[in-house]
């Protein structure tokens, strides 16, 4: 289940950084390495190619533009996962009516306690 390297007693962010550096290293070595010095361009280029009627400098073809637009995907993938992984929980979270009994008593019982003592 686990990719080389990565162990069960490592923290989450370990385990994240440990298969995501290497991903991330991976990309840059083989599609941003050619660019060079050009990447910038290329950037400003293949955002403007989305953009309807406008065009980039020069036309990229459908590949190009998600080769050098996947970062950019993968984090606005990341942001929707979060989005709906909070409105998940926030939907099914659970009261806990005992949790809030004892509360509840703990509360009357401090301010009994705050009585005695002359505290308001």
């Amino acid at each position: 289940m686990f990719a080389i390297g990565v162990k069960k007693n490592m923290l989450r962010y370990q385990r994240f950084l440990a298969l995501v550096l290497p991903a991330l290293s991976a990309y840059c070595y083989f599609v941003l390495l050619p660019l060079g010095s050009h990447f910038p361009m290329a950037i400003a280029n293949a955002l403007l190619n989305l953009v309807p009627g406008v065009g980039g400098w020069t036309p990229l073809s459908r590949g190009e533009l998600i080769r050098i637009l996947s970062p950019l995907l993968a984090v606005a993938m990341l942001g929707v996962y979060a989005v709906s992984d909070i409105a998940y929980t926030v939907i099914t979270f659970n009261d806990c009516k005992d949790a809030a009994a004892e509360i509840e008593t703990q509360v009357k019982e401090a301010k009994k306690e705050m009585k005695r003592r002359k505290i308001e």
